[in-house]
């Protein structure tokens, strides 16, 4: 920096005088022309104003990363603080190089952190695991950086640091709590209490912070702190199918001050323990991922979101099926659970990757290429293969042995078998990508971690294959693991209690693939039987003592796993104890459902029992006063697709209009809702409407609906008597106007046909028809009373119109039920008696096909008072 001034002052002559000019010599030189000397001097003291400039801004540069400051930014010195933030970067990469250096014996005690680099990366790579991601961040959390900044936010990494690297010891340390034993240390820890030995011989004789030191197996106290033996690094590695399991002796690791003990006989898979025991790998991880709560509700992923919300969906309809007429199922609160499905659920990639996947399947010609595993992205779907192939139909080239789902190709697999059937969600990227695995490509997969966490994965997984639309020929057995699940979902998850029963109940069958989920591990024994049964995968726990070449192994004892072979971190996915407690609770309640009476509609008839007698055809009972379908003053049309009538759509921007429609119907169906609630319904629970936006909106319809004839605002302000908001009284819907009909209906035996004939006709289709994905959610309870309550008013006005012997207006009703509840056999079992009735015997088989065709395509089994009806009405003409 100094080189600059010593070189202009040593060459002044050429651009200073040598003396003091004087004024008159001073005004003769800026009057005069230049010979080039006022030039040059003109750019000398520019060129040193810039100096200076420079020399400031590297200055305060230097200074503010030293104190891990900001720097502070001069008026004019933006080109030089530019200039001086590369010199100093530049001198601090170089410093962080040779700090990082390789020590003598080779191995490097620090790492430069790149571009691209996380704690878990870094950790995996350094340190053979992800999960030590924590002792990095231990060990440099708060020290100061080469740019003067410092760690103390473990995802959070800058290009240059150096980060010191822990002593890559063969042990871990945990603390005696009390009342623990060396053996209950060596099950929680090893999975084997016969280990404790081990321990004992690796701890003899050490200080502990207790004041004493460890001479007796049996004298171990609270606080002292203890090395564990470290399982060996597990192999990595995929690809491997079952016939290449071969167990091995693990290398020893762990040196010990004396011989170990000799090894064990050999080793046979630990019993369940009867109590849910955490075995961290160090105290500091305890709280992370043990007992799967900290991390369950956003490991969950959409194919088990979606599936789960779908399996949920078809138990409650099949249950609504059921119901009687006037009664209603009781709402079960949604739990924890079920909203983070419905928060993490994809149900149209999900669709799209089945029916891409079968698409493919059906255009590709010769053997299927093997899949590795797929990500879903926000760009798209995306296979990865185990080599590069030509791909086919829907599927692009987009990199080495890399395919791209095509979004503008032709989807047409329905009736191909699913190529991939045991596809499983494995969890998801710090991106939020979703990462799916073929597990007959993997073959066999160990997990290792504390039974908790190793079940909370087991079980994901079996649901995931469960309720996967790809899987559903495939028959997944959990083994000591997962009894209730079995219990709740037995076409789809077997369960065993030990590896004996599991190989037992192994049925191989051509194109239904075989897979077994345990949370004990393998044995020798046990897998040269699995060889010989030839399932078509296995996810087991890790054993210390064993390794399985050629399997895939999962550290699932931390928060973010190391997948080396697909070179990605990944938050697995898990289910925790409670998630399966709600989820087996609301299985539950599906399939065994209280019903109550519904209050408005206790006078609906019950069903009529027997065979009908035939009748003939009369006039009819009463003619139908059509309502306008467009009323006057604004009104909200529900029974069919949404719409807002009654107000100028265009005076409103086209794309509020259907945020507009769903706040004036959230406003109309639960008055008196609150600000928040309304920021929450029109948003969502992770980003709800701010005040501005909500307080935007409501004034936005407020403006549009204007006010009724009596000069009040339909959208009045929020009324401290009432609190929260509503809509004015003048406000009516059709949903509204049809309760009111059939209550009078219901009430007034002698106007039952005339009122519910006149609700029927406000019904134009199914209730919130053309409501997108994700939209009025929080109206579903009220939907399912909407349908509830046209099937009730359907069945009561078909009953008392063929008890008038008005077959046609019956036949009308049942249509018009139908029309909003296409799934309602209490409706197609009144059609079935009303063609009877007329002698209709083609009606009677149409409607029976129609029957039959629903159930397949649903894949649901009818009623067997549905089937018993059509049996007896085909054999028997009228």
């Amino acid at each position: 920096m100094a080189a600059p001034p010593t070189a202009l002052w040593h060459f002044r002559s050429a651009y200073l005088p040598d003396h003091l000019p004087s004024m008159s010599e001073v005004a003769e030189w800026l009057t005069s022309e230049d010979t080039g000397q006022v030039f040059l001097l003109l750019l000398v003291g520019a060129g040193f104003v810039a100096w200076l400039q420079l020399v400031i801004a590297i200055a305060l540069e230097a200074v503010a990363r030293l104190r891990g400051a900001t720097v502070p930014r001069l008026p004019g010195f933006a080109w030089a603080h530019r200039i001086a933030a590369a010199l100093v970067l530049c001198v601090l990469t170089g410093t962080a190089a040779e700090a990082a250096e390789p020590t003598g014996d080779g191995t490097p005690s620090t790492h430069v952190v790149i571009p691209g680099d996380s704690l878990t990366k870094i950790a995996a790579g350094e340190l053979g695991s992800a999960a030590r991601y924590q002792e990095i961040y231990d060990l440099n959390r708060g020290a100061r950086q080469p740019d003067g900044r410092s760690l103390q936010n473990p995802g959070l990494l800058r290009p240059g640091w150096v980060l010191r690297l822990p002593h890559d010891s063969d042990c871990e340390e945990v603390v005696v709590r009390p009342g623990q034993t060396l053996t209950q240390i060596a099950r929680e820890q090893l999975s084997d209490a016969r280990r404790y030995r081990e321990i004992f011989d690796l701890n003899r004789e050490r200080p502990q912070p207790t004041g004493h030191r460890l001479d007796d197996p049996d004298a171990i106290h609270p606080g002292d702190v203890l090395r564990i033996p470290r399982p060996p690094k597990p192999a990595a590695g995929g690809g491997g199918a079952p016939s290449a399991a071969v167990f091995v002796r693990g290398p020893e690791s762990c040196q010990t001050t004396e011989p170990p003990a000799p090894p064990p006989v050999p080793v046979q898979p630990p019993k369940p323990p009867d109590v849910r025991t955490p075995a961290p790998l160090s105290t500091a991880m305890t709280p992370a991922v043990e007992d799967g709560s900290s991390i369950a509700l956003t490991s969950v992923g959409g194919v088990l979101a979606a599936g789960l919300l779908t399996l949920l969906a078809v138990r409650l309809r099949r249950a609504q099926r059921r119901r009687r007429p006037g009664y209603r199922i009781r709402p079960r609160e949604p739990g924890p659970l079920e909203q983070a499905l419905h928060a993490a659920a994809q149900p149209a990639t999900v669709g799209d990757l089945d029916l891409a996947l079968r698409t493919f399947a059906g255009h590709h010609k010769g053997d299927l290429p093997r899949l590795r595993a797929v990500k879903i992205d926000s760009e798209g779907i995306r296979l990865q293969l185990t080599e590069a192939s030509e791909p086919s139909e829907p599927f692009v080239e987009s990199g080495p042995a890399e395919w791209k789902l095509n979004p503008s190709a032709s989807l047409d697999g329905d009736d191909v078998p699913p190529p991939y059937p045991a596809l499983v969600s494995l969890g998801h990227t710090m991106n939020r990508d979703l990462v799916l695995i073929d597990l007959r490509e993997a073959g066999v997969v160990t997990l290792a971690g504390g039974r908790d966490a190793i079940e909370a994965v087991v079980l994901a997984m079996a649901w995931d294959l469960a309720a996967a639309p790809w899987a559903a020929r495939t028959r997944v057995t959990l083994v000591a693991v997962g009894r209730m699940s079995a219990e709740r979902h037995p076409g789809r998850i077997r369960y065993a209690a030990g590896w004996d029963e599991a190989i037992a109940g192994l049925e191989p069958q051509p194109n239904r693939p075989q897979v077994l989920l345990s949370a004990i591990p393998l044995s020798e024994d046990v897998t040269q039987r699995l060889l010989q049964c030839g399932p078509d995968a296995v996810v087991a726990a890790h054993h210390p003592d064993v390794l399985l070449p050629g399997a895939w192994c999962l550290d699932v004892r931390g928060p973010r796993t190391a997948v080396e072979d697909l070179g990605v971190d990944v938050e697995l996915q898990r289910l925790s104890p409670e998630q399966l407690d709600e989820l087996v609770a609301a299985l539950a309640d599906a399939d065994d459902p209280v019903e109550v009476v519904a209050d408005e509609y206790r006078n609906v008839p019950p069903e009529e029992s027997g065979v009908p007698e035939p009748l003939a055809a009369r006039g009819p009972t009463v003619s139908v006063r059509p309502r306008p379908l467009t009323p006057a003053a604004p009104s909200l049309l529900l029974l069919g697709p949404v719409r807002l009538v009654g107000a100028d759509p265009q005076a409103v921007e086209g794309k509020k209009l259907n945020r507009l429609t769903e706040l004036a119907a959230s406003l109309s169906l639960d008055p008196g809702v609150t600000a928040d609630e309304i920021s929450r319904r029109l948003g969502t629970d992770a980003q709800p409407w701010s005040a501005a936006t909500r307080q935007g909106y409501i004034s936005r319809l407020r403006t549009w609906l204007g006010r009724d004839e009596n000069d009040e605002l339909y959208v009045p302000n929020v009324d401290a008597r009432h609190g929260g908001y509503r809509m004015a009284g003048s406000f009516t819907s059709d949903w509204q106007a049809f309760r009111d009909l059939a209550q009078r209906g219901l009430a007034e035996r002698e106007c039952v046909v005339e009122h519910l004939q006149e609700a029927l006709e406000l019904v134009r289709g199914t209730p919130f028809a053309n409501v997108p994905p994700g939209r009025y959610a929080w109206s579903s309870w009220l939907q399912r009373e909407m349908l509830d309550a046209i099937v009730d008013v359907a069945h009561t006005l078909a009953d008392a119109c063929q008890k008038a012997g008005d077959l046609v207006a019956a036949r009308r009703a049942t249509m018009r039920g139908l029309l909003a509840e296409p799934l309602s056999e209490l409706l197609y079992r009144d059609l079935l008696r009303i063609e009877y009735r007329a002698g209709n015997h083609t009606g009677v088989r149409e409607t029976a096909d129609k029957l039959t065709v629903l159930a397949v395509s649903l894949d649901v089994e009818l009623d067997e008072e549905t089937t018993a009806l059509v049996g007896v009405l085909l054999a028997r003409r009228p």
